[in-house]
């Protein structure tokens, strides 16, 4: 049972006694039962309510399950509602359920929609595909894509490939690249390993550097180590 802070104004407006005591009573025991009911806790000690009070905690109990049952929680018991609340409550899950089908998220059960919604969930369940191809993130189903989608794609792929080869972070399949990119990547890599060797980073690798730029490294710290 999901605690509601407003059940309690429902004893308000009933007029149960134990509200009707002084500010300096609401903590007592009666009202810390009453209280309990309300919110459907299992310490309520339902023979100790008064018969306004069960009448308050009856239609609180009623108005709780109907919320339960209006959000989909599992705690909603259907057998309770009236038949205007089962029409509100099918609505609901009919618009809960169609924006599952449309974000992708969550439960998505096809058969209640319409055909126009399940052609346009349809349509964003392609565009969201599409989008997971391009970014190399998430599930991507080639078969989906069409034949120019299929080209942009794999010209996304080819350029997220070549910048992970530069950047020298991700996965990067040189075999895929051109020589003329395999020359850039090389060139890039060196020059990237010679800036991590001059600023003393545990990175660097000097077996990948000149006998001169051996020497300017050295040389860079020595200066260093006599200014520090």
């Amino acid at each position: 049972m999901k605690i509601r802070p407003w059940v309690f104004s429902i004893a308000l407006a009933a007029g149960c006694t134990a509200l009707q005591a002084a500010p300096q009573q609401m903590a007592s025991p009666h009202a810390e039962n009453l209280e309990n009911c309300l919110e459907g806790f299992a310490s309520c000690d339902y023979a100790h309510l008064n018969s306004q009070e069960k009448q308050a905690v009856g239609k609180a109990t009623e108005e709780n399950n109907f919320m339960d049952c209006f959000h989909g929680f599992s705690d909603c018991d259907k057998k309770q509602l009236n038949s205007e609340q089962q029409q509100e409550v099918a609505r609901a899950h009919r618009i809960q359920n169609l924006q599952g089908c449309v974000d992708g998220i969550g439960e998505c059960d096809m058969t209640l929609l319409t055909d126009k919604q399940r052609q346009q969930v349809e349509q964003l369940a392609r565009a969201r595909n599409f989008q997971s191809c391009l970014d190399g993130t998430g599930m991507c189903e080639q078969s989906q894509l069409s034949v120019d989608q299929k080209q942009q794609v794999a010209e996304a792929n080819h350029y997220n490939n070549l910048e992970n080869c530069l950047e020298g972070m991700g996965d990067c399949n040189q075999t895929l690249l051109s020589t003329e990119e395999q020359q850039n990547v090389a060139r890039e890599t060196h020059n990237r390993d010679l800036r991590q060797c001059l600023e003393g980073s545990d990175t660097c690798d000097p077996s990948r550097l000149s006998r001169a730029e051996q020497r300017d490294v050295a040389a860079v710290s020595r200066g260093q180590k006599l200014a520090n």
